[in-house]
């Protein structure tokens, strides 16, 4: 187990894992339990389990953030299902993230007064770092647990099931619960840091960005570039440029941001002269599946 740890685990991954989940739990601990606001998913639970502990079982925490003690104990199931379903990489990384999540909400200090003057204020702060954190933790290709290792689990068994309806349940129990304890502006300025979140992951995780790119280029097998680096399908056309009047290759294909990254380097390595054409957050129907 050791050996494919240090398979799976390079120094670039663990310093994204570290990276981000530290930054993550800086913007939590730092900008938003101050405002004794809450996050979603699972962290949010476990926040309210918090809540459970001492205010009905009167069991008394001493002030300790044991949050990040309490989510890491909620994964474990999690992770017993995610080693029957997934591989080893996954696996390997989603544990090293989990603990590491768990390890620095439980390390970063809570502030007893916010240092931002409201709490909207707050929220943004909160919600850029906690966007930033976790988009960096996905790009290590792992996942910090919680609702995310628990949506692809369920979409397993259930197809018509995505990220975000799994997410938006999760969600609405944990803001539903807040109003129910605490007040109403609680729930929307807990549900307004998420949507930061979320903006600033969706803006950050590349993976999660889809880009239709246009390549033009007089130069043959243009299409074998694009299914070596990133196996991706293409569409080729035989076109004639309107001013020169001379044949030319037109393709067209459908990835990732991440993905465009790479291969606009190849391209242009292999014909200078090319001319590529990008469109992002298209809307895609059909065989294009996404990917960590």
């Amino acid at each position: 187990m050791l050996e494919e740890a240090k398979k799976y685990l390079g120094l670039k991954t663990i310093g994204y894992i570290i990276g981000g989940s530290l930054i993550y739990s800086v913007g939590f601990n730092c900008f938003i339990l101050p405002c004794s606001l809450y996050n979603g998913g699972f962290l949010g639970i476990a926040q309210l389990l918090i809540y459970f502990l001492e205010s009905v079982l009167q069991i008394r925490l001493e002030g300790e953030n044991y949050m990040g003690i309490i989510y890491l104990l909620m994964n474990i199931p999690l992770v017993y299902f995610a080693y029957k379903e997934f591989g080893h990489d996954f696996l390997i990384k989603s544990i090293f993230c989990i603990c590491s999540y768990s390890f620095f909400l439980s390390a970063v200090p809570v502030p007893e007064v916010s240092y931002l003057p409201d709490n909207i204020t707050a929220c943004v702060a909160g919600g850029i770092f906690c966007g930033l954190g976790c988009a960096m933790t996905l790009t290590s290709k792992g996942s910090g647990g919680g609702e995310g290792i628990l949506a692809l689990l369920l979409m397993r068994k259930y197809s018509s099931l995505n990220l975000g309806t799994v997410f938006n349940i999760i969600n609405f129990f944990v803001f539903g619960s807040c109003c129910i304890i605490y007040d109403i502006s609680t729930a929307v300025y807990s549900a307004f840091f998420a949507v930061i979140t979320a903006v600033v992951l969706d803006k950050t995780y590349l993976p999660s960005i889809t880009v239709n790119m246009f390549i033009i280029s007089k130069k043959e097998n243009i299409e074998n570039i694009i299914f070596d680096c990133v196996q991706r399908g293409v569409t080729k056309v035989k076109g004639v440029g309107a001013y020169s009047g001379e044949e030319t290759n037109v393709l067209l294909t459908v990835v990732s941001k991440a993905e465009a990254n790479v291969l606009r380097k190849r391209l242009l390595k292999f014909d200078e002269n090319i001319f590529i054409i990008e469109d992002q957050s298209v809307s895609v129907v059909g065989n294009f599946k996404k990917r960590l």
